[in-house]
Order: C-alpha cells, then structure tokens, then sequence
C-alpha cells in the first residue's frame, strides 16, 4: 500500500506524540527545534511510491539520536500482555464454548487492542462485552473459509505478529488453530528491534507464545510493519516456504499487500488511507486474502 497524503499528517502526528512523551525536560525551544528538523527530514525523504512504513522509519531513526533508544512504549506493552493474559484461560473456554470457536477467535484476533481488558472487574463483564461484540461484529472481507480448506491442505503456516497485547488474542487463535490441526508447523515472526509497540522477541517470550507455535523468529525489521527490502535471511526462507501466511495489522499489510497471493491480511480498518484501499468502513474487521487492493 502506497503512501497517501494523509499519511504525512499522520506521521507528523506520531512525532508529536513521542516528543509528548519522553522529552518531557526538554525546552519548549528545544521541542521546536527537534518537531522542525525530523519532520522535514521525513519530508525530504518521502517521496510519491514510497509505503507509509518507509517513511515512519525515518522519523524513528532521527527520534533515536536524540533519545538512544527506539523503545519508547516498554511499560505499556508490559502492562497490556499482562492484562490480556489475566484473561486468557477465560478466554480460551468462552471461545470453546461459541458457535464458530476458530473464527471468533480471529475475530477477537483482529479486534486486538481495541477491547478493553485493563478496567474490567470480572470476566463476566468480559464475557458479556464479548458476546455483543461477536454477534455484532462480521468480517467485512471475509476470506475465513478459504483459510480453514487452505489449512487442510498445509504444511507450514508463517504467522506475522504486529503488537504487543494483543500477540496475547494471536496467541489463543493459534491454540485453537493447532487443536484442529495438530501436525501445521506454525512459525511466529516478530520484529527485530523495539518500534513503537511492536512485538519483539522478548514480548513473545513474556507470554510464552512457544507454547502454541512451533518456532518463533525475528523478522530483522525495525520499522512498524514487514517490507520484503527490510528483511533477514531466515525470514525469507520461512516466508518462501510457507504453504499460508496470516498477516497482522495495518503495518503488516502496509508492506505486504502486493506480495504473496497466499497472504491472508487480518486487521482492523483504522484509518481512512488503509479503509479506501480495502474499499471498507474505518472500523471494520477484516481476514482477506491478498487480491488486487485499490491504489
């Protein structure tokens, strides 16, 4: 998916925000000076074709001269697996006991972040926001039963994860996913640095993910999202050798929508570039197979 003009705004607004947050001693002229020089750097180097993908990395390079780091969102993405896997051997018996297990938890899988499990009292509240949620809430692409056949016929499925928290909702649809098929190879890609709150090596570890997945790699990416230019070796080979990919999120597909006709892209529609592309309502869930977005 290529760039948009909005997607400028956008990014300058993701600048913003960590400024907000972690140069809270600096200057208000400081401040100034630092939003003016990333943002026209972003600027000069955004040219018309590029992904929005690419031209977040820039300003996440030049923020991390200024701070040495790029993991700006430690704590809350902690807080946030933990609170989904306060939750989730709950989670695994309302599914089990749904009319769809598999495909509601790819519902849940794609409305990730969006519920709210941090203030609930009881799982019962939980359960009955669930329930709603579920029967309210459809696939506004749906692609799910061609993804249930293709994993009849699969050996290897590449599952790209996109952040933190809700890795916890990827985790339980993989669970169910491997009850009913066993003997799939499931191999979970993280990203290979701390960027934004994107799933990293250790969040994997921290939510034991190894215990539903067969393997679990780096993708060597440090933007917020996968582009097949920004990749390692032993990404590659995985995703050359996978029978099915499940992209995740907004970024995955940011950088994957013209690549593998074997992508299953599922997310939430968040924005009104992303929404126009997949020719949905910004909201909507959505588990689509790669097929020709519009440009």
């Amino acid at each position: 998916m290529y760039a948009k003009y909005e997607c400028i705004v956008c990014i300058i607004d993701q600048i913003k925000s960590i400024i907000n947050k972690d140069f809270k001693n600096y200057t208000e002229r400081e401040k100034f000076e630092i939003m003016k020089n990333i943002s026209l750097d972003m600027l000069k180097y955004s040219d018309y074709g590029k992904k929005p993908i690419e031209m977040a990395r820039i300003i996440y390079d030049k923020l991390s001269e200024y701070t040495g780091t790029t993991d700006y969102f430690k704590e809350e993405k902690k807080q946030s697996n933990e609170t989904f896997l306060d939750v989730f051997d709950e989670m695994y018996l309302f599914l089990k006991d749904s009319d769809n297990p598999l495909k509601n938890a790819a519902k849940l899988s794609a409305l990730g972040n969006v519920i709210d499990y941090g203030v609930k009292n009881s799982f019962g509240e939980l359960e009955w926001e669930l329930e709603n949620i579920l029967k309210i809430k459809k696939f506004a692409l749906d692609d799910f039963e061609s993804f249930y056949e293709s994993l009849e016929n699969s050996k290897i499925l590449l599952y790209i994860h996109d952040n933190a928290g809700e890795i916890v909702l990827d985790k339980l649809f993989i669970k169910l996913i491997k009850e009913e098929f066993p003997d799939l190879h499931v191999v979970s890609v993280v990203r290979g640095a701390p960027i934004i709150n994107d799933v990293t090596l250790e969040d994997a570890k921290e939510i034991g993910l190894d215990e539903v997945s067969s393997e679990i790699i780096s993708s060597g990416s440090k933007i917020p999202g996968t582009l097949l230019s920004n990749v390692n070796q032993e990404f590659m080979i995985a995703y050359k050798q996978a029978d099915i990919i499940i992209s995740k999120g907004q970024g995955n597909f940011e950088g994957l929508s013209e690549e593998n006709e074997n992508i299953y892209f599922v997310l939430m529609a968040k924005c009104p570039v992303v929404s126009r592309d997949l020719g949905v309502n910004i909201g909507d869930l959505i588990f689509s197979r790669k097929r020709l977005f519009v440009k």
